[in-house]
């Protein structure tokens, strides 16, 4: 890397807004030979997103209200890390909190920055398998979830149709397609 690009000097930094969620921070930076510049970030905890098959070879969807778009959203289950944990156990919680299901086997498929010009944390993407349903949902207090188990076809022509449209599912969708082709041929 140039040095001249690494060398950002952070000239004050303040806190616009701190939550247990996100906190928003003001940086004024200067690199060598500019002017000063604000920069706002994000920080949040790294997030999970988890594509999750059943037993049957049906991949569960949920269905939520999303404040940002203000519109129902298709999406699969994931949310936040929480303080201490890790991501493969936060998937496993998230999943088995918002659908009901455990998973038999999960991997990762990949760790991905959310959106580092403004972002600090990470979402990480998982694969889980042999998902069996074992107990009902766990909803926090303000989540509203429906599950669906979607045949894998269906799921394919909802992403190419733009019906799932929340970028890291896309991601996630797009990264587990092999393993989800495979499984509805």
């Amino acid at each position: 890397m140039n040095e001249e690009r690494k060398n950002w000097r952070t000239l004050s930094s303040h806190y616009v807004v701190k939550t247990d969620f996100l906190s928003l921070r003001s940086d004024r930076r200067q690199a060598p030979g500019m002017g000063s510049h604000d920069f706002f970030v994000l920080e949040y905890p790294d997030w999970v997103n988890v594509v999750a098959v059943t037993t049957q070879g049906k991949v569960l969807l949920i269905r939520q209200f999303r404040h940002g778009m203000e519109e129902e959203t298709v999406e699969i289950p994931g949310g936040m890390v929480d303080p201490g944990e890790s991501p493969m156990a936060a998937a496993q919680r998230e999943l088995l909190e918002e659908t009901g299901y455990k998973a038999g086997k999960i991997r990762l498929l990949r760790r991905v920055s959310v959106n580092p010009a403004i972002q600090t944390n990470y979402c990480h993407l998982y694969l889980a398998t042999e998902c069996s349903y074992v107990q009902t949902q766990q909803l926090d207090g303000t989540e509203m979830i429906d599950v669906e188990d979607t045949g894998v076809q269906r799921v394919l022509q909802m992403l190419e149709a733009g019906e799932i449209h929340h970028s890291l599912n896309c991601l996630a969708l797009e990264m587990a397609r092999p393993v989800l082709v495979a499984l509805g041929s």
